[in-house]
């Protein structure tokens, strides 16, 4: 029986007003921060895609055992609440495609059309590399994590090698033709290139984005996997795929920070399927805590960056 104490909580899991105001406080950021910068509303556009696709994910595979908007109202929360992404820059689309990527991997699950799937994924993933070089160390790991989705066979396998392939091999007929055969060569060395470990460039707001979003992943992780028995197969093998993704993004946020800005903005995926699926399913005191918790960092979260982003601290 839902206690006294976690009807807020459900209220704002299963309510249908979650995602139309958490829409309306994105809209009032993004609007406070790029008041000088119109232009900006690219970045707004992108980010609201990538939250229709994550709740299309989540309601194609039933992720969460109830009617919920809560994943893409906690990504554009987590969004709104990060100005630095609210300007406008090519990798915004990453989201869109990464979320892309992960729809079209989840649809080969024991899938007859796996190999048009992974096709699609991997096209996906190279189109993203293109935007973000180390994107494409990602590849080996959605092999991975197709045996697990048991749609990893010769044919599938192939069909992901040539969707990886085929951006590049277009990109290298174009130069064929305009005679420049050696101009694909910088796009290859990009994906194994591994740049210097340098922190300078980032600041305390970097540092503190980064360590919230990392916080979600890791602890929301933890406390779905001790409950992951309660879900069926697929969905435990979806979720799982969700967590390694975000310990995945964190590392390559580690080792390559040159890139933080677009890798930054993909962790914030995981850690809102995750959050919001611990929130939508677990009505219990420490639940309560975490969520009124999670509000207040979140509020203070955003306040502090928009005082940082206006003071240029």
């Amino acid at each position: 029986m839902l206690s006294a104490r976690n009807r807020f909580q459900y209220q704002v899991a299963t309510g249908r007003l979650t995602l139309p105001v958490a829409v309306i406080l994105t809209l009032a950021a993004w609007a406070f921060s790029s008041v000088h910068d119109w232009l900006n509303i690219g970045s707004l556009l992108a980010f609201g895609v990538a939250a229709y696709l994550l709740l299309e994910t989540e309601t194609k595979f039933a992720l969460i055992r109830t009617r919920t908007t809560l994943p893409a109202a906690s990504f554009l929360l987590l969004y709104a609440a990060t100005p630095f992404l609210h300007e406008a820059f090519i990798g915004c689309i990453l989201p869109v495609l990464f979320i892309g990527m992960l729809l079209n991997l989840f649809r080969s699950y024991e899938s007859y059309y796996a190999p048009g799937n992974l096709f699609q994924s991997f096209l996906l993933l190279s189109l993203g590399s293109f935007l973000l070089p180390p994107l494409a160390w990602i590849a080996p790991l959605l092999y991975i994590h197709a045996i697990s989705l048991r749609s990893l066979n010769t044919r599938s396998f192939c069909a992901g090698i040539m969707g990886f392939t085929l951006p590049y091999w277009l990109l290298s007929g174009y130069f064929i033709w305009t005679d420049n055969p050696t101009g694909i060569y910088p796009y290859l060395t990009r994906l194994i290139k591994f740049q210097p470990i340098d922190y300078s460039p980032l600041t305390l707001t970097h540092y503190i984005a980064w360590g919230i979003t990392l916080l979600f992943s890791i602890v929301f992780s933890l406390l779905y996997l001790q409950s992951a028995y309660k879900d069926k197969v697929q969905t435990r093998i979806l979720l799982r795929i969700f967590t390694w993704m975000g310990l995945w993004l964190h590392i390559l946020t580690a080792l390559q920070p040159c890139y933080f800005n677009e890798l930054f903005s993909l962790t914030l995926i995981p850690a809102a399927m995750m959050s919001a699926h611990y929130f939508a399913l677990t009505f219990n005191r420490l639940s309560h805590i975490l969520f009124n918790a999670t509000l207040l960092l979140l509020t203070f979260y955003c306040l502090f960056n928009l005082w940082m982003h206006f003071f240029n601290f």
